[in-house]
């Protein structure tokens, strides 16, 4: 069996790594791809995009980042207040989070953007 190597693009209410129960259902696009060339190709992109237009950046060895703009809120109706938006992005190689910090070629294409 061959691996998958998957990005995930995260919308939620708190910040992806803490992976608190039912995170899954924060994921709003999987993407898919069989070459982990193209899989960083794209992961490097987004992460590069999301730069452009949220002003806050986190990251979590590197196979997991989030950006958020402060005030950008949504409301929670079972917590009855506004909660801050995170937007994330993570690195998967099948179901696990990929640490890229000991991959030099993840961080060649981190460096680059592209």
């Amino acid at each position: 069996m061959s691996d998958k190597w998957r990005v995930h693009i995260i919308k939620g209410d708190c910040e992806p790594w803490l992976f608190l129960d039912g995170w899954e259902n924060d994921i709003k696009e999987t993407l898919e791809f069989d070459q982990k060339e193209e899989a960083l190709r794209q992961y490097a992109s987004l992460i590069h995009h999301y730069h452009q237009n949220y002003e806050n950046v986190r990251s979590n060895e590197l196979a997991l980042f989030s950006f958020w703009n402060e005030g950008e809120k949504e409301y929670c109706e079972a917590c009855d207040d506004d909660l801050q938006v995170f937007h994330g992005v993570l690195f998967a190689k099948n179901d696990a989070v990929y640490d890229l910090e000991e991959d030099e070629e993840g961080l060649k294409f981190l460096r680059s953007g592209t």
